[in-house]
């Protein structure tokens, strides 16, 4: 009977010792494939952090040539700005020069057609470039509420103060 026990006993004792060793390989495999999964996410991430700069450098390339090709469209529409500018100015001296030679009952005339369809304003933008005694002339041929409109536009053109025109 003791021998019984003694081998009962040994067969516990191996159960039990092949329990605990069980877990501890278990433990060690899942140790190992969990360290072989943080090195495959850690290869994934390092080839991801690439390409993600490689896309970076891409784009901030792009993003360089597009502000340099909008810089020089800017720079040819500031320089066709001035040339337009130049031009209308011309023109604007020109229709001036033949507003101050044509006889005064002609550009009432035309003057009129232009208040008749709306374009007071433009009327007003003339009349501030001809010279004073010209535009006195012309008051006198209007009736006396475009006359009066003309003036008051006129009065606070020349009441403003210089950087507002």
């Amino acid at each position: 009977m003791k021998i019984k026990l003694i081998l009962i006993l040994i067969f516990i004792f191996t159960v039990s010792l092949n329990a605990v060793v069980m877990p501890e390989g278990e433990f060690i495999k899942q140790r190992y494939e969990l360290e072989k999964l943080k090195k495959e996410l850690d290869e994934f991430y390092n080839i991801k952090e690439q390409e993600y700069q490689n896309n970076k450098q891409s784009i901030d390339k792009v993003n360089l040539t597009i502000q340099s090709q909008l810089d020089d469209i800017k720079k040819i529409r500031d320089e066709n700005q001035k040339i337009l500018d130049e031009i209308e100015q011309k023109i604007v001296s020109k229709a001036m020069k033949l507003y101050s030679k044509m006889k005064p009952k002609l550009v009432k005339t035309i003057l009129q057609k232009k208040i008749d369809s709306g374009d007071i304003n433009e009327v007003f933008d003339i009349m501030v470039r001809l010279k004073e005694k010209r535009v006195m002339k012309l008051l006198k041929m209007f009736d006396a509420d475009i006359s009066t409109q003309l003036m008051d536009m006129i009065s606070k053109y020349k009441n403003k103060p210089q950087g507002e025109e």
